[in-house]
């Protein structure tokens, strides 16, 4: 028979332990700089891997920002884009930034950068950390660029803190000058800037926006949208995050000519493959999906090891680069789902996996004090339903913990997919 006081010593011993466990977890992770939300990833010819990154702290203290219209601390160093080899050793980085969500390297060698919480683009001339151009949409008068977009219209009102949430660049050489497509999440609006003109003329011009889509709080068109892409046709395809769906539009006539919505939640990316395929990043279903176009079925998919990853790519060798964002790993995985080079560790899960097992072995002290009580001497009848109620309860959870170790990603593809509903999308 298990004592009542030696129980007591092993529950505490048990919940001491998982305590200890947890600290030295996140300690350990948190000095090792492991536990991050990288956005966006780029794997470099030479094959290193540029990561935008911050920390899961910063993540947290943007809503605090967002609401107070607190400045970011010029100083700090967790915002970040760094450069990581094939040994996962940092060997480049830029530090200063503003949660930088996109990072492109563009045929002069120099860095293009969606430097989201300080509301610009910039360019980073690499391998040197100089910022040497600036484009900032606050700086703009935008009823220069659409007439209907007044004084008090939110455009020409700038906020202290993430007044645009600018979250993505995409660099185009055309025949006789370059352009950059930049998606304006808080602006609901893509638009595209004479990266040319920019460059040799007044920085901030209204002028060299040449063409843009979408409007204020119009989410006809698009809603908290993430990485426009120029097609190959000459159209712009665009992830409209909170209508979760995908849009291609016609850039002529600014009309939608396809589009995808079966299931999403809060896609994030969507990159052409081939005139026919499309690899999309759906966040909110943790996981990455290639379609057909035409048919719209799934291809193929990955599932595993994500929360809410933030985008994906082909690499030439035909294996997908993923940002798994608030799993706080970067994954490159082949077409079988098999990990063949990771970045960071999932402390997520790893804290899931911890915190279950401890909760097994907790019920199952439970269980045996209360078999230890049902069968080690006379008890009356009410006291043994009470025992057999209180066996079962510790049975249910130690059942449950154990489905959901073994169900862990759709355990949390579950809880995402309740979250996508609840969350403020003004601030996330």
């Amino acid at each position: 028979m298990i004592k009542y006081k030696h129980r007591l010593k092993i529950l505490g011993s048990l919940l001491l332990l998982m305590i200890i466990t947890n600290l030295t977890f996140f300690l350990t992770y948190s000095r090792a700089r492991l536990i991050e939300a990288p956005h966006d990833v780029d794997r470099k010819a030479n094959g290193n891997t540029l990561i935008c990154t911050t920390s899961f702290a910063q993540m947290l203290a943007h809503i605090g920002r967002y609401t107070e219209q607190e400045e970011l601390d010029p100083n700090n160093k967790k915002h970040r884009i760094i450069e990581v080899n094939q040994e996962g050793n940092v060997v480049w980085e830029v530090i200063g930034l503003g949660t930088p969500h996109e990072v492109e390297e563009i045929p002069s060698g120099h860095l293009l950068v969606a430097d989201t919480n300080y509301d610009r683009v910039i360019e980073i001339d690499y391998p040197n950390t100089n910022i040497i151009w600036s484009w900032e949409p606050k700086k703009i008068n935008w009823t220069e660029v659409n007439p209907d977009w007044g004084a008090d219209h939110y455009y020409n009102n700038p906020t202290v803190y993430d007044f645009t949430h600018v979250n993505d660049v995409d660099f185009r050489q055309y025949s006789t000058w370059d352009a950059c497509l930049i998606s304006l999440r808080n602006f609901d609006l893509v638009v595209e800037v004479n990266y040319t003109a920019e460059i040799l003329g007044p920085e901030n011009n209204p002028d060299n926006i040449v063409w843009w889509y979408g409007d204020f709080r119009n989410a006809s068109m698009v809603s908290k949208q993430h990485n426009p892409d120029y097609l190959s046709n000459g159209n712009i395809i665009i992830a409209d995050s909170l209508g979760d769906r995908i849009v291609e539009i016609n850039r002529t006539t600014k009309q939608i000519v396809w589009q995808y919505d079966e299931g999403l939640r809060w896609p994030r990316d969507a990159d052409e493959l081939s005139e026919d395929r499309l690899l999309i990043t759906d966040c909110f279903n943790n996981r990455i999906i290639e379609i057909n176009k035409t048919s719209k079925e799934i291809l193929w998919q990955y599932r595993k090891n994500v929360l809410i990853p933030y985008e994906s790519d082909m690499l030439d060798n035909g294996n997908i680069l993923i940002s798994g964002d608030y799993a706080g790993v970067v994954l490159e995985v082949n077409r079988e789902g098999k990990i063949v080079w990771q970045y960071g560790k999932s402390t997520v899960k790893g804290a899931f996996y911890i915190n279950a097992v401890f909760l097994e072995l907790i019920s199952l002290n439970g269980i045996l004090y209360q078999l230890s009580k049902l069968y080690g001497g006379e008890i009356t009848k009410k006291e043994k339903i009470r025992r057999i109620i209180t066996i079962c309860v510790w049975s249910v959870v130690f059942l449950f913990c154990f489905a959901i170790i073994v169900a862990y990603h759709s355990v949390l593809r579950g809880i995402t997919q309740l979250a996508h509903s609840a969350i403020d999308y003004e601030v996330f």
